[in-house]
C-alpha cells in the first residue's frame, strides 16, 4: 500500500498492489468517477453500511452530507490511514471485520450496502459465495438499494455472477457502467421491494 500527496495542489492518492483505490483533493473530495458514480446512486439514503474502507472516500462523501455510515473493513490500519491522510469524518462508525462474517452476523438493518471490496483489481473469491445475494438481501430495510462495485465491464464475469447472485435472492439488479476515459468500472445496482 502506498499514499502519495501531489505537491502542486496537495491531491492524495491510495495505491494497493498497483491499482488506485483513493484520490482526493486537499479537503478530503473525491476525484474517482467510480466512487462519484456510488456516491450518487446513494444519494437519497440516510443509513448506510459500506463494505471495503481503502482510503473512505466514499464514506467522508457521504457522511458530509448528513448519512449516518457504517463502515467494515478486515485491515484496521484502513480507518486510520482513512482518516489520517483521507479526511474520513471522526462520526463514521468504522468496524474492524471480514465482510462476511460480519454479514452472517449482524442483526442490524440499513437503508443501503455499498460494497467496494478488492485485492488489487480483483474481487476476493471469499466474497462470491453461493449466499452473497441472500446475506446483502437480509441486511437491507424494505425499499433497500444495494451498490456493488466492479472494476471490470457489464459483460465481465464477475459482474454478470454478482447480477445472479442477487436475481437468485429475489432483487432485481441493473448493471451500470462507469467510464473513466479508458478505464470503465461495472455499478451492480438493485433495490429491495419495499414490503420486503
Amino acid at each position: 500500500m502506498r499514499i502519495f500527496e501531489a505537491v502542486d495542489d496537495g491531491s492524495r492518492f491510495y495505491f494497493e498492489d498497483g491499482a488506485l483505490y483513493t484520490h482526493v483533493d486537499a479537503e478530503g473530495v473525491n476525484l474517482l468517477q467510480y466512487v462519484s458514480a456510488m456516491e450518487a446512486a446513494l444519494k437519497d439514503r440516510e443509513n448506510l453500511l459500506l463494505l471495503g474502507t481503502a482510503g473512505g472516500a466514499l464514506a467522508t462523501q457521504l457522511s458530509r452530507r448528513g448519512a449516518k455510515v457504517t463502515a467494515v473493513d478486515n485491515w484496521p490500519m484502513a480507518f486510520e490511514i482513512a482518516r489520517r491522510w483521507f479526511h474520513l469524518p471522526a462520526d463514521v462508525e468504522c468496524i474492524h471485520a471480514d465482510a462476511l462474517t460480519f454479514l452472517r452476523t449482524t442483526e442490524r438493518r440499513w437503508d443501503a450496502v455499498a460494497i467496494d471490496v478488492f485485492s488489487g483489481t480483483e474481487i476476493p473469491g471469499a466474497m462470491l459465495t453461493s449466499d452473497i445475494g441472500e446475506l446483502l438481501a437480509g441486511v437491507i430495510s424494505p425499499g433497500g438499494l444495494i451498490v456493488w462495485n466492479v472494476a471490470d465491464c457489464t459483460a465481465s464475469w464477475p459482474a454478470q455472477w454478482i447480477a445472479r447472485a442477487l436475481r437468485r435472492a429475489g432483487l432485481t439488479p441493473r448493471l451500470v457502467p462507469v467510464l473513466a476515459e479508458d478505464v470503465g468500472n461495472t455499478l451492480v445496482v438493485c433495490r429491495s421491494k419495499p414490503g420486503r
